[in-house]
């Protein structure tokens, strides 16, 4: 009797786990969407790929493989780190945020780094729950296949025109682009969103043919880019960097989500191959290694003047650049330094692909500081750069083939 009894109650437990079992199933798939999170998705489900280390490819492809997420202006700037990162505030703002989802991403950020998946999962679904008005809701992206990874085979050599053209004549160009030099691919769903950033004063001729050139070069390649001129204001020595740094903040504020891959860009200076691929790679890449200038050859090798691309992280992670270079030179080389400072090497196309046309124009006269200045960089670049940056801004006009930024970048008295 007490075999029989103790086999019989082990009968109805079995019975009843399994009843239990099939009542959670039911529930789980009646109320799937509500319970997203269960410990029955959590274990019988498994992941296609490990979300939180990065999908790396085995080799380095003519276009190279892009992150899958880099970090938001809006994650850099939530970071108990960076609460001093800039002096504006991002008008892109969800009103619909409430206190319990405030207090869980302040959670979450005090548990992980500025950079960490888990601030970039809260963050995206915060800013998905509206619709800014700045963003294009003409084309659900999901529904658009991915543009090209591999550039055609035919894709190489272009040709370039220095011809001058009046800026009204090259305005009635380009239908496609929409204001402020904004350009989305039509029919496929761009792997690379890039904000082009070029530092300017009195170069108006140059600007033209740049525009000119880089509008049909840029579409080609199936990117989505804005193009962003930051002029200085006043009479004060231009200062290159500084204005990179206020042109990088302010075409944040212009996208929605924030740009992925800047491109730091003299508007002297023409890409001659489109299989020089304006997209950002692993490592920092200097672009305008084989310029006609220097006859197609590397001036030195740390070089990364002329035209530089830098991810969102890899920007910030060097404080952007030095706010203090006026004048012509240095600030080149000390965003080099500052990159191998953290870790980074300087990439490169091979000469052959990296080549440029550089239009005529008088040189500046050198910055007599910036030896002195490069000497202290490396103990120096974490308080000098985003975190110390400081302008006005004059106007801002959405031209329809670039964003004009006017900008006083003087130092307070």
């Amino acid at each position: 009797m007490g075999v029989g009894g103790g086999g019989g109650r082990a009968a109805r437990a079995l019975r009843l786990l399994l009843l239990f079992v099939l009542a959670l199933a039911a529930v789980e798939y009646l109320f799937g969407s509500i319970l997203d999170a269960s410990p029955i998705k959590t274990y019988l489900y498994q992941p296609i790929y490990n979300a939180t280390l990065p999908t790396l490819r085995s080799g380095e492809k003519i276009v190279p493989a892009w992150p899958k997420r880099v970090p938001t202006i809006d994650d850099l700037t939530q970071s108990p780190d960076m609460k001093n990162f800039t002096n504006k505030t991002d008008p892109i703002v969800n009103n619909n945020i409430t206190q319990s989802q405030s207090a869980n991403m302040t959670k979450a950020i005090m548990l992980e780094n500025s950079t960490s998946l888990i601030v970039t999962k809260i963050m995206d679904g915060i800013r998905n729950q509206s619709t800014p008005e700045n963003v294009d809701t003409r084309k659900n992206e999901t529904e658009l296949p991915m543009c090209f990874d591999e550039l055609p085979g035919d894709y190489g050599p272009v040709p370039v025109n220095k011809t001058e053209v009046e800026l009204d004549v090259v305005e009635k160009l380009y239908p496609e682009v929409q204001p402020g030099g904004m350009f989305t691919p039509p029919n496929c769903s761009a792997r690379h969103k890039v904000a082009i950033i070029i530092p300017f004063r009195d170069r108006q001729q140059h600007l033209a043919i740049f525009l000119r050139h880089m509008h049909q070069f840029l579409m080609l390649q199936e990117l989505e880019y804005g193009i962003f001129v930051v002029e200085q204001d006043g009479n004060t020595e231009f200062n290159r960097a500084k204005l990179m740094n206020v042109g990088f903040m302010e075409s944040q504020k212009l996208k929605a989500g924030g740009w992925q891959c800047f491109i730091f860009h003299d508007i002297d200076l023409l890409p001659l191959d489109l299989r020089n691929m304006y997209s950002c790679p692993r490592q920092p890449r200097h672009m305008s290694a084989s310029i006609d200038k220097f006859n197609f050859k590397l001036p030195y090798e740390d070089i990364f003047g002329g035209v530089s691309a830098m991810t969102l992280e890899q920007f910030t992670k060097v404080n952007g650049f030095s706010n203090k270079y006026w004048g012509w030179g240095g600030e080149d080389d000390d965003m080099a330094y500052r990159l191998k400072k953290v870790g980074y090497h300087i990439a490169r196309y091979k000469m052959s692909i990296a080549r440029y046309a550089m239009l005529d124009h008088k040189k500046s006269a050198a910055n007599p500081k910036r030896y002195q200045l490069l000497s202290q960089t490396s103990k120096v670049f974490q308080k000098d750069g985003l975190s110390t940056l400081r302008y006005q801004i004059v106007k801002v006009t959405l031209n329809h083939l670039y964003t004009h930024i006017v900008a006083n970048i003087d130092e307070p008295s």
